[in-house]
């Protein structure tokens, strides 16, 4: 019986392999079509909601009311491969004894296809199921955009207790995440011949005196927010400036990634650089771009402390609660006292990888977890 289902789990992963939502432009068209004729016998309703009508989510529930659910998430939108670095084609799952090849098997199509398999066999799996359970495959994730999970939780046509991410951690666990914010600044100079530089005011030079002291003076002061292995952080990410080789440039934009732990907050944090920069150039512009607060969930939590005897059972290994360097859709919920847990099938550094390779017994394990899951929570 196990095997019978690890096999249709990979006969789905290389089904939805095959389907392109590499980001840009991360399109879930055909992913959406797919997932309605797959759950087409299920009892569930499907639903579908979106800004863009060629990047819808999808939404799938097993109860019609308004009450709070329990979500099981995951994105379906992967980067674009480096065809060149792929030994085989990434589009087309390629099987091994242990491993599966493909693009997005790992992040996060492996989830994604026990998801589906879970929704089809929902009421047969668990005839006496009570609670609420809402199944979403959504995109604009790698795109850290705002049309994906975000639009679903502003809209509300999910109002998850408890998020269930379907992100790679080899089946262990991640429960806390530093908050993200990105900043733009506009520098501005005046512009002269380049001939005669000193007539001028160089942006670009101004930019880089900002530059030199965020990485050095402010890069210190951060140290006092660092919590364990959640560093504060900031990265100059892109600098453009000038406006042609011979010309001193009058304006140049630099944008900021700030990483925030849970010492921190956006409002605090945006203030406190803004205040930082100023004093270096008061005639800056300063624009807060996209950001969420860091989130930490309870371990005592009723639905991960279930979950983590599902792990012990199914793989006789005690639960591991692991650190995140980057974020996940559940940063959308950070303020709304949602349990939000991270786990599923395969390696977190394999994402994003040319040649990614997701390990198969991840993939059953995943689905057993979940099932045992499923049986204990009701």
């Amino acid at each position: 019986m196990k095997q019978k289902i690890e096999t249709e789990l990979l006969n789905i992963l290389k089904e939805i392999v095959k389907i392109d939502t590499c980001y840009p432009p991360g399109s879930s068209k055909k992913f959406s079509e797919y997932v309605r004729k797959y759950l087409k016998n299920s009892g569930l309703k499907v639903k579908s909601f979106g800004v863009n009508q060629n990047k819808p989510n999808i939404v799938v529930s097993n109860k019609f009311n308004s009450s709070k659910s329990l979500v099981f998430n995951s994105h379906i939108d992967t980067v674009r491969p480096i065809v060149s670095e792929w030994k085989t084609n990434p589009f087309n799952l390629k099987i091994d004894k242990k491993y599966s090849y493909g693009l997005g098997a790992v992040n996060c199509k492996g989830s994604a296809a026990v998801h589906l398999y879970l929704a089809k066999n929902l009421n047969k799996l668990f005839p006496k199921l009570k609670s609420k359970i809402d199944f979403t495959f959504v995109t604009d994730e790698e795109n850290l955009g705002p049309d994906g999970t975000r639009y679903l939780r502003k809209i509300k046509k999910i109002k998850p207790h408890t998020l269930i991410l379907g992100a790679p951690t080899n089946n262990d666990f991640v429960i806390e995440e530093r908050g993200v914010f990105w900043i733009e600044v506009e520098v501005f100079g005046k512009t002269s011949h380049a001939g005669e530089p000193q007539k001028g005011i160089n942006s670009i030079e101004k930019s880089s005196k900002i530059i030199n002291r965020l990485n050095t003076d402010y890069k210190k002061k951060l140290k006092k927010y660092n919590v364990g292995v959640h560093k504060s952080t900031i990265n100059i990410g892109m600098i453009d400036g000038g406006e042609n080789v011979n010309v001193v440039p009058y304006k140049t934009k630099i944008v900021i990634d700030r990483r925030i732990t849970h010492k921190e907050n956006i409002k605090k944090s945006f203030n406190e650089i803004k205040t930082y920069i100023k004093k270096i150039d008061k005639n800056v512009k300063i624009k807060f771009l996209t950001g969420t607060n860091p989130f930490k969930s309870n371990k005592s939590n009723f639905y991960l402390a279930e979950l983590s005897k599902s792990k012990k059972l199914i793989t006789g290994k005690n639960a591991k609660f692991l650190s995140s360097i980057g974020v996940s859709d559940g940063r959308y919920f950070a303020d709304d006292r949602v349990n939000i847990i991270n786990i599923g099938p395969g390696t977190g550094s394999e994402g994003h990888k040319s040649n990614e390779k997701l390990i198969n017994k991840d993939l059953i394990d995943y689905f057993l977890i979940l099932q045992d899951f499923l049986l204990k929570i009701n």
